[in-house]
């Protein structure tokens, strides 16, 4: 046993702390397999997009009630079933995470609502993904969409595809400057190469747990910093006011955004599709809603604080008309169901619409092709 003692300590304990960092990883994914999960991956036809033909659950963060909800993606990369042969009028239902909604439960999304309304009469075919904008959606059709012959579709924009680069990362003027473009059309993406930190995040329960964790306790006990770069709630301000109180810069990144809507739209008529087009309504309207969430970075505002889309809604609005693009106003829909009920239609942190608000969507869209079918 002498000779233990001549062996550097750190040549014994490094396989030690190896194999308890691998028992614990282990570990780590047996108890939360979804803990570890890389269910949403870099692509290079649409940026970024979900694993095809997996599946994982969507569980509730802290103070947030909905229960766990199931995700079943197909090789398509879809949630749900892949689209079966086209049999009835279709309407492919596209946008950013509302639609995309993983944490409702798939039977309960207002895409799945409307298929038990309209049977066999229309079909709707629902893809979301989150952070998501025009750009890569139109490259989603372009490699996708467009091959499930959809007769309309009804394209989901969100505040966030108008803030500029230097507010988010993931938002569509970032992905303007990453696509490769072939005819007009961002047929690919030049992406960086991931960090050997943003590798170990992706890859490890033990990396994911720290940071989760980290990023909780920075959260509680720094608050915002009111030096970072990315000020969503400031944008998220500004946008809320009509354009003559917008800077140059916001006003060209907001018209530049929309012009892909007007790509979307050349693209779709060429095929003998219908657009139309409609803006998430989102919890700060009101006060009762996502008071939690509003509390959080990055928006830190008073639990009572509200702010409208009046001024990007109505900018968006006059640019479709223009276009001559059919408009669904849901935040119309919304503030009527407000007005009616005290009913909460949003997660209380992460502001997605609840169960209530897929209603709410669902009952919007009959109404609006009923109306239109008429």
């Amino acid at each position: 046993m002498n000779f233990l003692r001549n062996i550097p300590i750190p040549i014994i304990f490094i396989p030690l702390y190896i194999a308890i960092l691998l028992c614990a990883e282990c570990g780590l994914r047996k108890l939360n397999p979804d803990l570890a999960a890389n269910n949403v991956v870099p692509d290079p036809l649409f940026h970024h997009t979900y694993k095809p033909n997996i599946t994982f659950t969507t569980f509730p963060k802290k103070n947030d009630g909905f229960p766990p909800a199931k995700n079943v993606i197909n090789s398509m990369g879809m949630r749900g079933p892949l689209p079966k042969e086209k049999e009835h009028t279709r309407v492919l239902l596209l946008g950013d995470s509302f639609v995309q909604a993983d944490e409702v439960n798939f039977e309960d999304t207002f895409g799945q609502l409307l298929n038990q309304h309209f049977q066999n009469r229309m079909e709707f075919v629902s893809h979301g993904m989150v952070s998501w904008s025009p750009t890569p959606e139109f490259s989603w059709l372009h490699h996708q969409g467009f091959s499930l012959q959809p007769d309309h579709i009804v394209l989901f924009l969100c505040i966030n595809d108008f803030f500029g680069p230097d507010i988010f990362h993931q938002t569509d003027a970032v992905y303007r400057e990453q696509a490769i473009y072939k005819n007009g059309i961002p047929v690919a993406y030049d992406l960086p190469e991931p960090t050997w930190s943003k590798t170990l995040l992706i890859h490890s329960a033990i990396v994911r747990l720290t940071h989760q964790v980290y990023y909780k306790f920075q959260q509680t006990f720094k608050g915002a910093d009111s030096d970072a770069p990315f000020n969503i709630a400031t944008e998220t301000i500004i946008l809320s006011l009509k354009k003559t109180h917008w800077s140059d810069k916001t006003l060209k990144n907001v018209t530049e955004t929309l012009d892909v809507v007007r790509s979307i739209k050349k693209a779709s008529i060429r095929f003998g599709i219908t657009l139309h087009v409609t803006l998430v309504p989102l919890p700060f309207f009101w006060p009762d809603e996502a008071v939690t969430g509003k509390a959080l970075p990055p928006y830190n505002w008073p639990s009572n604080f509200t702010v409208s889309q009046n001024g990007i809604e109505e900018y968006i609005r006059g640019y479709i008309d223009n276009l001559g693009v059919n408009w669904i106003d849901l935040q119309y829909s919304f503030t009527k169901a407000k007005t009616e009920s005290i009913i909460k239609l949003y997660n209380e942190v992460d502001g997605h619409w609840n169960t209530n608000g897929h209603q709410v969507v669902y009952q919007s869209l009959v109404d609006y092709f009923d109306f239109y079918n008429k």
